[in-house]
């Protein structure tokens, strides 16, 4: 599973929590990271993301679009 869809999967679980917090570090030349806190039940989900695991996300999102 992709990054994005990690990130899309923890917001449907915890959209009903009430409010999200998202934190970004600020990128590297190589990776970021990205955070996600669900402020109700403080779960969270924080993932690094490099060029490789971006681009993969970016393709397969690009073809799941136009598909539909």
């Amino acid at each position: 599973m992709g990054v994005l869809a990690d990130l899309r999967k923890f917001v449907r679980q915890h959209r009903s929590c009430g409010i999200l917090a998202i934190h970004l570090e600020p990128p590297t030349e190589a990776t970021y990271c990205i955070e996600i806190t669900c402020r109700r039940c403080a779960m969270a989900l924080s993932r690094t993301v490099d060029a490789g695991a971006a681009s993969w996300d970016l393709v397969h999102t690009d073809l799941a679009l136009a598909l539909n």
